[in-house]
């Protein structure tokens, strides 16, 4: 493949993630939050209860930028760790009432928001996107 069109594809993921962050941490910075702080609370809002391993991997934090995020979330009174019963080495972190107020509330913004930026692609166009950017995802992924 040419080099120039990879360089091409990158730049342009690239200035569309700059893109969105910077829109996006508007939101965040409402509800006194960074990107990785609200992509922990929304995880655990949409799955549930999740070991910290979990949440890091699909956040795609290391471990040391995990425990420090997780330690601003229970500062926050966001978020809470509970302890496995079938298993004492596992550790569950849970929502709060108040994490789940704050990410139920910053959601339906990011929702509202995501929905006016990508108005402009039809719902194939959406998934074409989604499943190219997880192709080249996945290849991180596996390499671990």
């Amino acid at each position: 493949m040419n080099n120039r069109l990879n360089y091409l594809v990158i730049g342009s993921i690239f200035r569309s993630m700059d893109f969105f962050k910077n829109n996006l941490g508007n939101i965040f910075k409402k509800y006194d939050l960074i990107g990785t702080e609200f992509g922990i609370l929304e995880a655990i809002h949409t799955l549930g209860p999740q070991p910290i391993q979990v949440l890091s991997k699909r956040i795609l934090l290391t471990s040391g930028g995990m425990s420090y995020t997780k330690k601003q979330l229970i500062k926050k009174e966001l978020i809470y760790e509970k302890i496995c019963k079938e298993d004492k080495r596992i550790c569950f972190v849970h929502l709060t009432d108040k994490g789940e107020k704050l990410i139920s509330e910053g959601l339906k913004e990011h929702d509202i928001y995501l929905n006016k930026l990508l108005s402009n692609l039809n719902e194939e166009e959406k998934k074409i996107i989604f499943r190219l950017l997880k192709k080249i995802y996945w290849v991180y992924i596996m390499e671990e």
